[in-house]
């Protein structure tokens, strides 16, 4: 049962080789992406993760902690970049629960090692068949 406030996190260490095989499969080379000499010159000073990517492992973190759940709306936003070779945490809190008719909003982040967020925002799902 959930309940109100509460936190499920996962893992995952995104890497250089994550960021050039997601752009390989979307089409976004942007070399901000997948040139780290490039990258290094920037502000960032080194490639930073693909928005998208972030996203993709936030939706793969709900499926498995809420099977079969469907997502009905999102927003996010990308205050700061993610770098290859950095472990990032995703947090997935239950903000709010409409039991009648079986939905969540889910507050959702994405945090690097410094503490900083690389993606945040707010989702809304469809909770799966119990």
């Amino acid at each position: 049962m959930l309940t109100q406030g509460q936190v499920f996190e996962t893992r995952r260490l995104l890497t250089q080789e994550d960021f050039n095989r997601f752009a390989e499969l979307s089409g976004d080379d942007n070399p901000i992406h997948v040139d780290p000499v490039f990258a290094a010159k920037t502000h960032f000073g080194g490639t930073v993760s693909h928005g998208m990517l972030l996203y993709s492992c936030l939706s793969g973190a709900i499926q498995h902690h809420f099977p079969g759940a469907r997502q009905l709306r999102h927003e996010m936003m990308f205050p700061t970049g993610t770098l290859a070779g950095e472990e990032i945490v995703i947090r997935i809190t239950v903000h709010e629960i409409a039991a009648a008719r079986d939905e969540a909003v889910l507050d959702v982040t994405t945090i690097r090692p410094n503490g900083e967020p690389g993606l945040q925002g707010r989702t809304l799902i469809k909770l799966g068949e119990k």
